[in-house]
């Protein structure tokens, strides 16, 4: 298909022609807003006026050469009119061109060691490695720019070296003076740690969360020269000082980071992602942090690129077009998509860390005392019928899987409601995870609604046993332990029963508040701290965001579910940059014998083995089937289905 624009006589509009006998249809939808079609001409006619030139320009541009791969011949007339946008969008090309060159470490070292001296003229004193210091002259060349490496591989730092450069250049349109942060309430700490990290010492910051008030925002954001650090504010505390912000961003050249940025995804209408996208046009530097693996399809892109270029559709591709995109692996369109994003994004994959190799220790299966056994039994039994039955919907599946766990775990969490599973697990002013249907819960007879009534005083899980002894070797040599249980319940029984018996324990879930989370975090980073070494925790709430790697070495895992994306991140929590050469990170299971403990890791490793390869073999690994990879799928049920009547046979 060839494209030509022109203009009518009077230069009041472009007439947009084809040599085919009628433009597809999709061209027809897509120009739809901005012109008007005559069918008998096969020709689209656009009204020209003052101001939008430029968006017309980009418009055809992102229909007929982005989306459409067709070259448009521009008349000399049109050319005449064009001439601002054109050159405009020219000077944009050759800046995503330099952009690709430096993510692509093409050639560019004079310029990436004149970033480096530059950035050293301020007391920058952490030394980054070479994968962040590129990274950072990215950022700061782009200034609009996505960061998708793994966690732990240090994006804090890198964002603050790019702040510092882009501080540091005063007689530049790319001065930046301000810096504020968006992330989750995990993320505070760590912004505040690595800032003394990089710089040697505490930063003065505005922390605006669901607890700080309008008149301390106020009087501090409305200062004509802010004294402050930086400021950094909690996804669900957006919305409420979207206006405040805006205000800020307009009186100051700012640089705005969306930190584990995955939470502004939703292009329905969600109320942290709109409240997010409303500051981009105003900030002079935008980025994006998210080391999460694989979300479900290309759409989870749009949002991120939509915030770092707001006057740009860099993907090319809308919302509904990368949903189709990402059920298809083999589609053509795809590495047009990967083309179009990569001038804008750097990733830095697991392997290329370099860390010293982590020990992971086979699961020590435990036989169950007698009466978890029994309770199990019964428990597991009413289950499996459920999670066998077709017409049941999966909230009921998804429910008795959960009660299985439970059981296989510490019973007296069977006296708790479906509706205390998430309780503890979402931070306080974030938008709340998806909950169980307490209707879909099972049913206890009597008999067994007894057993576990009773069971607390009656019976201590092995696992609590286990837990025990591996702490108490651990805390022998002086090292730490971090424990991850899947139900706030175990936390605090679980903490209560070391207490008992002379562990020093503190406890991290999403009801903690953060002033003692941060507390709590802080001694436990510091090796020479020995206040308590054993830390218990729900992935839920510290799976992101929180650093662990320099006071801690060793997580047991005591509770676990099918979300691979959960348990690679807890992982990180350990085991990231930073690390000696020659320090061994460890990591234990406990599972109980011949229970749905042993189904949930094998499918862990599977789901991982699976998405390791996808995270290593593609640019940007967003695919459909990436589901399998967080949620209880039916795949989850069919195992849990086999490895049960397996287990019976065994028996």
């Amino acid at each position: 298909m060839s494209v030509q624009v022109s203009t009518d006589s009077g230069q009041n509009h472009l007439q947009i022609s084809t040599d085919q006998a009628v433009f597809p249809r999709r061209v027809q939808m897509y120009l739809s807003k901005i012109s008007t079609y005559d069918k008998e001409s096969n020709t689209f006619s656009i009204p020209l006026k003052d101001n939008n030139v430029n968006e017309i320009y980009k418009t055809l541009i992102e229909v007929f050469e982005k989306r459409l791969h067709q070259e448009i011949s521009f008349s000399d007339s049109a050319s005449s009119l064009l001439k601002d946008a054109q050159a405009e969008e020219r000077a944009f090309h050759n800046f995503s061109l330099k952009a690709l060159r430096i993510r692509n470490n093409d050639n560019v070292a004079p310029e990436l060691n004149s970033f480096i001296a530059t950035l050293h003229e301020k007391p920058f004193i952490r030394m980054l490695k070479p994968y962040q210091l590129l990274a950072a002259y990215h950022l700061a060349y782009s200034q609009n720019a996505c960061n998708f490496s793994v966690p732990g591989s240090g994006k804090t730092s890198t964002v603050l070296a790019a702040y510092t450069y882009l501080n540091l250049i005063h007689d530049s349109q790319k001065h930046i003076d301000q810096l504020v942060v968006v992330g989750p309430l995990s993320s505070f700490l760590s912004w505040k740690s690595d800032f003394k990290e990089c710089f040697g010492q505490s930063p003065s910051v505005l922390e605006i969360s669901g607890k700080t008030s309008n008149t301390v925002v106020e009087e501090t954001l409305n200062v004509s020269k802010p004294t402050i650090d930086y400021t950094i504010i909690s996804y669900g505390s957006l919305a409420k000082h979207k206006d405040q912000l805006i205000s800020f961003l307009r009186r100051n050249r700012t640089m705005i980071v969306l930190d584990e940025a995955h939470r502004i995804k939703n292009t329905d209408g969600g109320i942290q992602s709109q409240a997010a996208l409303s500051l981009a046009p105003y900030a002079k530097s935008r980025v994006v942090l998210t080391g999460t693996p694989a979300p479900n399809t290309y759409a989870d892109l749009y949002n991120l690129y939509s915030f770092i270029w707001p006057d740009h559709e860099i993907l090319g591709f809308k919302p509904i077009q990368l949903k189709n995109l990402s059920r298809n692996p083999r589609d053509q369109r795809i590495p047009q998509l990967i083309k179009n994003a990569e001038p804008f994004f750097i990733r830095i994959k697991k392997d290329d860390l370099n860390l010293p190799k982590a020990t992971f220790n086979a699961p020590t299966e435990l036989p169950m005392a007698p009466l978890q056994q029994q309770i199990y039994d019964s428990i597991a039994e009413i289950a499996v019928q459920k999670i066998q039955n077709n017409e049941l919907q999966s909230a009921v599946k998804r429910a008795a899987t959960i009660r299985m766990r439970q059981a296989a775990s510490n019973p007296n969490l069977l006296n708790t409601s479906l509706k205390e599973y998430y309780t503890s697990c979402n931070e306080d002013d974030e938008e709340p995870e998806e909950s169980i249907d307490t209707d879909a819960d099972i049913v206890f007879e009597d008999d067994l609604q007894a057993l576990i009534q009773s069971y607390n005083s009656r019976e201590i899980p092995n696992k609590f046993k286990y837990a025990e002894t591996l702490a108490q070797n651990i805390v022998a040599q002086n090292e730490k332990l971090l424990i991850w249980c899947e139900f706030t319940g175990t936390c605090d029984e679980l903490s209560r029963y070391f207490e008992q018996r002379g562990i020093a324990t503190r406890i991290i879930y999403g009801n903690t508040e953060r002033t003692n989370r941060d507390t709590i975090v802080e001694h436990f980073q510091n090796p020479e701290d020995s206040s308590f070494r054993v830390l218990i925790a729900n992935p839920h709430a510290v799976g992101e965001s929180i650093s662990l790697h320099k006071g801690c070495h060793n997580a047991l895992y005591l509770e676990q579910d099918f979300n691979a994306g959960s348990y690679m991140q807890s992982k990180d929590r350990i085991h990231r940059v930073g690390l000696e050469a020659n320090q061994h990170t460890n990591y234990f299971y406990a599972q109980s014998q011949n229970t749905i403990d042993q189904t949930i890791y094998s499918r862990l490793i599977e789901k991982e083995k699976k998405m390791l390869h996808f995270l290593d073999t593609h640019e940007i690994p967003l695919i459909e089937e990436n589901k399998d990879f967080s949620d209880d799928t039916t795949d989850d049920f069919k195992a849990i289905i086999r490895d049960y009547y397996a287990n019976a046979n065994r028996l």
